[in-house]
């Protein structure tokens, strides 16, 4: 690498603050940025991060999500800011943009908890309304995945530049996710994702793939993105079902989202492309079925 875009730089605690606000709106990586678990690297303006920090943050605890990881930042976060002061500017390899409203993997439709503009850069910040839409799902301070879908489902018809294809598109990506699952998922995903066939046929045609319909469809994009945090959350220990469905505890929601903290302890527990494979197809279901009823009935 060249030009000082790999050094870690020092912020202060205000400009830390605002760079987790404006621009790295993910709950699990802004977290990550605002207690300094991740390194941010070149400058506070155009913020990059190391994609093997960010593999070594995902598989710590034991697991292999940080694989998966390493997908979502290198596809959707591929571009930092240049002359224009767009995000069109190609990042060096090993590095990815921690500016994400703005960024490829940046969509209409999204929760709107975090950003937002989708489109615009620096628009992150934290709606407590739409916090508050998610949350007041709870059950004894639980939310189910399938109200999760549903809170999918009713962001993207809240939003008219959403963008849904025909429900063809997340119904066959659900089935393909449930046959990985069913064919032994683990050796499948490590044999596709795995980083030491990153240059392999198949991690590149699939990586490909997901990239390109999480784009066109905000649907399949938001199922992957509430599938990553399923998937960090899954092996915590304590964690509950209800009515037999996998489910987040407000408690973490709201350190993660509001107070920028990774939940204690989550160093310890596993986490994995599996939880998310399994959870993602979950969302995938719930979110189309809710979709379809919410748009029949306007």
């Amino acid at each position: 690498m060249s030009d000082g875009l790999d050094k870690p730089i020092e912020l202060s605690g205000d400009k830390r603050a605002l760079l987790v606000e404006k621009k790295a709106t993910c709950p699990f990586i802004g977290s990550a940025v605002a207690q300094d678990v991740l390194p941010v690297r070149h400058d506070a303006q155009d913020p990059l991060a190391s994609i093997d920090d960010v593999r070594r943050l995902g598989n710590t605890g034991g697991g292999d999500l940080g694989d998966l990881l390493v997908h979502f930042a290198s596809g959707n976060h591929a571009l930092m800011g240049g002359a224009s002061g767009k995000l069109d500017n190609p990042v060096q390899s090993g590095l990815f943009s921690l500016d994400f409203p703005g960024s490829q993997g940046s969509h209409f439709g999204h929760s709107g908890n975090l950003q937002g503009d989708p489109k615009m850069r620096d628009s992150g910040r934290l709606s407590e309304a739409d916090f508050a839409r998610l949350t007041s799902r709870a059950r004894d301070g639980l939310v189910k995945r399938s109200d999760v879908g549903r809170f999918i489902a009713e962001n993207l018809v809240r939003d008219p530049h959403s963008k849904v294809d025909d429900m063809n598109t997340a119904k066959q990506l659900a089935l393909d996710l449930a046959e990985f699952v069913g064919a032994g998922v683990s050796a499948l995903m490590s044999k596709l994702f795995g980083s030491d066939e990153g240059e392999s046929r198949a991690h590149r045609d699939l990586e490909e793939k997901l990239t390109k319909l999480a784009g066109e469809d905000n649907l399949v994009g938001s199922a992957g993105e509430f599938g990553l945090l399923f998937a960090f959350l899954a092996n915590k220990p304590g964690s509950k079902e209800v009515e037999g469905e996998p489910a987040v505890a407000v408690q973490d929601l709201q350190a993660m989202f509001v107070d920028k903290k990774l939940p204690d302890g989550w160093e310890t527990w596993k986490k994995t492309r599996t939880d998310w494979v399994k959870n993602t197809t979950g969302l995938l279901i719930s979110a189309a079925r809710e979709y379809h009823a919410l748009k029949g009935a306007r």
